[in-house]
């Protein structure tokens, strides 16, 4: 599970997936334009990462573009549940962006402690308290409320368990594994 949120925490990814499900395809000479406030290398990553969970793919639109797959649709509804959580629960702070509500949304989640409590692992209502002393939930009605985005996760990584699997590096050069489809 550590693989799967640090692989969807990545605010690269975060940010590429909800543009192109808000807006449609982005053409692949307006990344730079249309993701201004990430580096050059953020970029790359995420649409390495994309790539590599199959969420995006290339496409022409226009011109050569990128866009989402089915995967990548359904990520973009996962991110959109996370961060309305947040936004409702003013998590982690009133004012926070989407990206910051998702990530540490996502954090939160995979706390064990809140895991627990949100898996119905564990009822303890001291649990409870305590992951409100702690600062982990704004109070206990939060703690019930999380079970919606903690589902929407689950069940997004049970269905794409490629997420789980480090990111084998290809000893094909990118052209040749482009002929070879």
């Amino acid at each position: 599970m550590t693989r799967a949120v640090t692989v969807l925490s990545h605010p690269g990814l975060i940010r590429l997936v909800t543009e192109i499900d808000d807006n449609g395809p982005v053409n692949r000479r307006m990344l730079g334009r249309t993701f201004a406030d990430l580096t050059r290398h953020q970029i790359r990553h995420a649409l390495g990462i994309g790539r590599a969970h199959q969420l995006i793919r290339a496409g022409h639109r226009n011109g050569p573009c990128h866009r989402l797959t089915g995967r990548g649709a359904d990520l973009a509804d996962v991110y959109d549940t996370v961060a309305r959580w947040a936004r409702t629960q003013q998590f982690p702070v009133p004012a926070s962006d989407f990206v910051t509500r998702v990530q540490q949304t996502l954090a939160l989640l995979h706390r064990e402690a809140v895991l627990g409590l949100v898996a119905g692992e564990t009822v303890d209502p001291h649990q409870v308290r305590q992951a409100g002393d702690a600062g982990l939930l704004p109070d206990a009605d939060a703690l019930i409320s999380l079970h919606r985005p903690w589902t929407a996760v689950a069940e997004w990584i049970r269905t794409n368990p490629s997420v789980l699997a480090p990111i084998r590096r290809s000893t094909v050069a990118p052209a040749e594994a482009e002929r070879s489809r």
